[in-house]
């Protein structure tokens, strides 16, 4: 666990690092859990020291209406803090009912922080005045996928709206799934994190991160990418604006060695930034990652030498 660490590093690289990056997203493969199983572990870790590095629960809008047993749980000092993905675009009323009956049930008790979107969804200022009319403060993203023209197409589509909106659509992007084809290449990872850069993108990435390092998996006979690779990557990005093909080097790095967490600094062999440029880029750039496990990444990185001795005390 990083409880060890989070005790001596009160306002350092690690800690903005980690702060709120994983949403659990325990109704979805490779875990796939009854409602009940997923819920209860997200309770259960908000009882945790390590639960400030818990983010949103993510949930499809079709089945918000199954959170009405689990109302008491929550309440206004611990609320059900949400992302929820919405269905197809023609079933966006039906959405619409559904947040409406989780915003009444749960009041105080819970927060609908993040909206989610599929690369089909055809996004419209209609569909953000609906929305606002029953929650605020939300953050929304439109997941984009295909080739590199099809990326990019997206990309362009999504600047469009967002020069006539006043809620910016940030980028949710697939780094895996339950099998090898879901897994995007490095290079095409690395152009979606640079145009992000260079478009003012916010951007958050799902399925496929459970483990800190690339590395090669079994379960899915393929290699898996490594949130800290992607997030360091992004990080760097943002902060540094460092090339595309710098940007896929990084996502590459399979040595931990290379990463080094220092109590103001982390660095990815020459490059360096600092605890409070990760804080920046974390806050609007590089946002979370949503992922079936909250267990196995902060147990794999708690393993992992990439903590200077200096900093822990």
């Amino acid at each position: 666990m990083l409880t060890k660490v989070k005790v001596n590093w009160k306002e350092d690289a690690v800690s903005h690092y980690m702060t709120e990056l994983i949403d659990y997203a325990g109704l979805f493969p490779p875990a796939a859990l009854p409602l009940k199983d997923a819920i209860l572990n997200y309770h259960s870790y908000f009882q945790e020291e390590d639960s400030w590095m818990l983010g949103a629960f993510v949930i499809p809008a079709s089945r918000l209406e199954e959170l009405e047993p689990f109302r008491d749980l929550f309440n206004e000092q611990m609320p059900l803090r949400l992302s929820i993905i919405l269905s197809k675009s023609d079933e966006f009323s039906t959405d619409l009912d559904a947040i409406q009956l989780f915003t009444e049930t749960y009041q105080t008790a819970g927060m609908i922080e993040a909206i989610e979107v599929s690369p089909s969804f055809q996004l419209s200022s209609r569909i953000f005045e609906k929305l606002d009319q029953l929650i605020s403060g939300y953050r929304i993203y439109s997941e984009i996928a295909g080739t590199n023209e099809q990326l990019q197409s997206s990309l362009n589509k999504i600047k469009r709206l967002n020069q006539d909106s006043s809620r910016p659509i940030g980028i949710k992007f697939r780094m895996g799934g339950i099998s090898a084809n879901l897994f995007p290449s490095a290079k095409k990872a690395a152009y979606v994190i640079h145009e992000c850069k260079r478009l003012g993108f916010s951007l958050k990435f799902t399925a496929g991160l459970h483990h800190p390092i690339r590395q090669y998996r079994k379960e899915v006979e393929t290699i898996m990418h490594g949130f800290v690779n992607v997030f360091t990557a992004s990080i760097m990005a943002y902060c540094l604006s460092i090339t595309e093909e710098t940007i896929e080097a990084i996502l590459l790095e399979d040595d931990p060695k290379n990463f080094i967490f220092t109590t103001n600094e982390l660095s990815w062999r020459n490059l360096t930034v600092s605890s409070k440029e990760i804080n920046k880029a974390r806050n609007v750039f590089a946002l979370s990652y949503g992922s079936c496990s909250f267990d196995e990444p902060r147990e794999e990185l708690g393993e992992l030498v990439l903590f200077q001795k200096e900093a822990v005390r």
